[in-house]
């Protein structure tokens, strides 16, 4: 019988030559790429005003829309702070021409326009949006086949306090759309983060920011991932 020392001496001993008896199997370890954690998405709430915040604004009943039906890329209540709001949507063929259609909460039609582009900046020379009121928007597709109209959305500009915080944070900060995101003014945030990316598209702060922003209302989540796609 080996003595216990031995014994010791040889289990001691044993991971060493087994290590030196293997350099490829430590070579290939330590040459393998690391493997990246998953992104962790960041959480943000209080965008959509509506009772019915964890529902995509494309969505009646619980139940999708038809797949042709554009999307509109803003929550189904969300606030403003211009005058001039910039509104975001999808259409099923980046060719076909929607009506963008915009009215009072009580459905007074103030504007209307035919356009083949995804987005429109309300016209400065359109009837005036004014601070406190609630009006509503969508988008209409010129061929009906294509799905119909998306469930209209609301937008709220901003009055009195808020309106005045705003503007009085606004005059001293270099990042406007903290100070949106920070009081949950969806229009602008997400104008103020595409101006930021338009002069600078490598802006990794503006970038993370926009996919955070879309990332906490269902109707952006895809406009998130992209997004996310391009952060380092």
């Amino acid at each position: 019988m080996k003595h216990p020392a031995a014994l010791l001496l040889v289990a001691l001993l044993t991971p060493c030559a087994l290590t030196a008896q293997s350099p490829s199997a430590t070579q290939t370890t330590a040459t393998q790429a690391p493997a990246h954690p998953a992104r962790v998405r960041a959480t943000l709430s209080g965008f959509d005003l509506s009772s019915k915040s964890g529902k995509s604004a494309n969505q009646i009943g619980g139940a999708s829309r038809d797949l042709g039906t554009p999307r509109i890329y803003a929550p189904a209540s969300a606030k403003a702070y211009s005058l001039t709001p910039t509104f975001l949507w999808s259409a099923p063929d980046g060719a076909t021409k929607v009506t963008f259609r915009l009215t009072t909460i009580n459905g007074i039609e103030l504007y209307n326009t035919t356009t083949s582009a995804t987005t429109l900046t309300y016209p400065a020379d359109a009837p005036a949006l004014k601070p406190g009121m609630t009006y509503r928007w969508t988008i209409l597709p010129e061929n009906d086949m294509l799905g119909g109209a998306p469930a209209p959305v609301t937008f709220m500009v901003v009055d009195g306090d808020e309106r005045t915080a705003i503007q009085t944070a606004l005059a001293t900060s270099t990042d406007p759309a903290s100070v949106f995101v920070q009081n949950r003014v969806w229009y602008d945030a997400v104008v103020a983060y595409n101006s930021a990316l338009a002069k600078d598209p490598g802006n990794q702060a503006a970038l993370l920011g926009r996919a955070t922003l879309y990332n906490s209302v269902p109707a952006t989540e895809p406009l998130a991932d992209a997004d996310y796609k391009l952060i380092h």
